[in-house]
Order: structure tokens, then sequence, then C-alpha cells
């Protein structure tokens, strides 16, 4: 399973330098600057062609127009559903804890981490959320919009009696 770690911190410096505004308007200078190629654009977001060295080279933009929420990147291969998890959680693990060590180079500390088998990393910078987290499968790299991110942190209201 193959980690693109060159690629992925790439993409996070991008990100932390890019003047977003969190508008759709966002993603063409955005994947223009990355060198990704920008697919379809729909009404819940876009797909991106992106240029990660990973089995599938993708990424999805999530928000609602005008508004731009965030962007999902694989940055690792994805495994095969065939591949016992026993051969793919090393892989997960070893290549999480090599991206955390790049990313925390970069960014400094990060702000927040949750442990475990969908372990997480998250980095609050002023003009981006960068995330990297693990799914059963993948690694991820998510750039989030700071009000977005900080909508998604509100605590849930307590349900009245």
């Amino acid at each position: 399973m193959h980690v693109d770690i060159e690629g992925a911190t790439r993409i996070a410096r991008l990100a932390t330098e890019f003047d977003w505004t969190w508008a759709v308007d966002d993603l063409e200078p955005f994947c223009a600057q990355a060198g990704w190629e920008l697919g379809e654009l729909r009404q819940g977001g876009a797909s991106i062609r992106t240029n990660f060295h990973v089995n599938r080279p993708d990424a999805h933009m999530f928000g609602r127009q005008p508004r731009m929420d965030l962007i999902l990147i694989f940055v690792s291969d994805l495994a095969d559903d065939a591949t016992p998890m026993t051969v793919v959680r090393p892989l997960l693990d070893e290549g999480f804890t090599n991206l955390d060590v790049a990313l925390t180079a970069l960014l400094g500390t990060a702000t927040s981490a949750e442990p475990g088998p969908e372990a997480a990393l998250r980095w609050d910078l002023p003009k981006v959320v960068v995330e990297l987290s693990t799914s059963p499968s993948a690694i991820h790299l998510s750039l989030t919009s700071p009000g977005y991110q900080a909508w998604l942190d509100e605590p849930e209201p307590e349900d009245e009696d």
C-alpha cells in the first residue's frame, strides 16, 4: 500500500498559503495551483483528479453553492476488499505515522488527536483546518473551512423533556 507523503505535505503547505474565501470560486484556482484536474461541478460538490501517486488519485469537494465546506483527498492507496485487514491495518498504521511526522514538521503540533483504528489528527489554522484520518481501507487528508469546522464542532443541543 503506497502512501503519498510528499504529495500530502505539498498540498497541506499549499492549503495553508492559499487565500481561501471558501466560496466555490476558490476551487478552480486551488486545483490549478495544485496541478489537479477539476471534474464535474454539481450542486453538492465536485469531483477532482489529483496528481497523487496512489491507486485512486481522487478528491471530492463538498458544499452547497456558493459555499465550499471541505475537500477530501485520498493520500494512500485504497485497499482492495479482498485483502485481509490483518494485512491492511499495519500498512495503514505505518502510513498514518509517517504522515503524522511529516505534517507535524510542517504544521506544528496537532490541535487535536483521536487514537484508534480510525485515528485522526487535526490542525486548526487561520485559513484552513487540515485533518489527517484513517478509514478501514485508506488514509485521507481533508481541507475544511474554519467556519464549517466551527459549525461541526458545536455541541448538539440537549433534548428538552
